[in-house]
């Protein structure tokens, strides 16, 4: 691993997410699975992500932005695709051309990919806000969405209908109620477009309420093997985040280390310095927190932790020299550090972890955690 000789990198189990993504369709079963791959495939790779995605029985991939698609396509990847997010009408006509589905939040939205649709039929899914308010036709907007769509005709083709829950893994009522108020749009629009796909379920309600699965589910998180409720164990984390040592030293009794000389140390110290920090995706908020792993030890941060490099302990460790391989987030050695347990320790989701590990880190398609030498 590390082969090159970079400061860091990303292995990503790529047999991990294939076989998430089988649990997942065995689980949903009859209904299909869509991998949510937006932001960078949460931080996997998006190209990573999708085609674990499709080898593990997805047959649709989500994002956020037309140019996630349009990057996916220009990539080869030829599986039904939707932009959950909104797309601006400059950038209808490019996904028009390339296949991909479009959400239309509303009745002007419908009416803009109708007027670009130029003969094409272009492929749209309703979005209802149901009670999450960030996008979406609300209950009052169906009746003009409803009108929208009859104007359009034979120009647009209705290929989804759809909603996003606001708390699927904590507030069953409200669940309930949203998807209560999904099924009374339902009636509304179906008539309009009798084979469109309906969906509400990410990767919470997929687990928690089978019920709601309908004709497609969205995957995000429990693909990349953190569901947010309880779940089969096989679900298996797959990002390996890892940087090496660029040195060592001892510090002396009452010595600082780092920015604001926010620790001391108490009696003679091992420090390495590793290559990593906040501008590569170690929280700042790991300062004199968390660890990393090295030689299959836990080494606690001490210090502020830098835009680029961290102070960790290593006085337990024997022989940590320059060039040493240290693990952020993964499995390595017998320890294991996920991306839930720095979420923990700094007030978030294995999600934002996940998502701000650095584009600027390598990603490769790496060995399963058995395999790490």
């Amino acid at each position: 691993m590390g082969e090159t000789g970079e400061l860091r990198w990303a292995e990503v189990d790529v047999t991990a997410l294939t076989r998430n993504a089988e649990v997942i369709a065995t689980l949903v079963r009859p209904a299909a699975v869509m991998g949510m791959v937006k932001a960078n495939g949460y931080g996997h790779g998006i190209a990573i992500a999708a085609r674990a995605a499709l080898d593990g029985g997805a047959t649709w991939l989500g994002v956020y932005t037309p140019e996630e698609a349009l990057g996916l396509r220009a990539a080869a990847f030829d599986a039904r695709m939707l932009v959950v997010g909104w797309s601006p009408p400059a950038m209808l006509d490019a996904l028009i051309a390339a296949q991909v589905d479009v959400t239309v939040l509303d009745a002007d939205g419908l009416a803009a990919v109708a007027g670009a649709a130029a003969g094409r039929r272009p492929r749209v899914h309703l979005k209802i806000d149901t009670g999450l308010h960030r996008l979406g036709a609300l209950p009052e907007q169906l009746d003009a969405l409803a009108d929208a769509v009859r104007a359009a005709g034979d120009r647009v083709e209705v290929a989804g209908i759809f909603t996003h829950f606001a708390d699927a893994a904590d507030d069953v009522a409200f669940t309930v109620t949203q998807h209560g108020v999904f099924l009374e749009a339902v009636d509304a629009l179906r008539p309009l477009a009798p084979e469109a796909l309906l969906h509400t379920s990410g990767s919470a309600a997929i687990l928690a309420h089978p019920a709601m699965h309908h004709d497609l589910v969205r995957v995000g998180i429990a693909f990349y093997g953190y569901p947010p409720v309880p779940a089969p164990a096989s679900l298996r984390p797959a990002m390996h985040v890892f940087c090496r040592v660029a040195q060592v030293r001892t510090v002396a009794p009452g010595e600082s280390v780092g920015y604001g000389r926010t620790w001391r140390a108490e009696a003679a110290t091992r420090i390495a310095t590793a290559t990593l920090g906040y501008g590569q995706g170690l929280p700042r908020a790991l300062s004199n927190l968390g660890h990393l792993a090295i030689r299959g030890r836990r080494c606690p941060i001490v210090g502020i932790v830098s835009m680029d490099q961290v102070g960790l302990d290593v006085s337990d460790v024997d022989g940590v020299k320059p060039g040493d391989v240290a693990m952020f987030i993964g499995e390595r050695d017998g320890i294991r550090i996920g991306a839930d347990e720095v979420a923990e320790l700094t007030g978030t989701l294995p999600h934002e972890i996940l998502c701000g590990i650095s584009e600027g880190i390598p990603r490769r398609p790496g060995p399963t955690p058995a395999a790490l030498p």
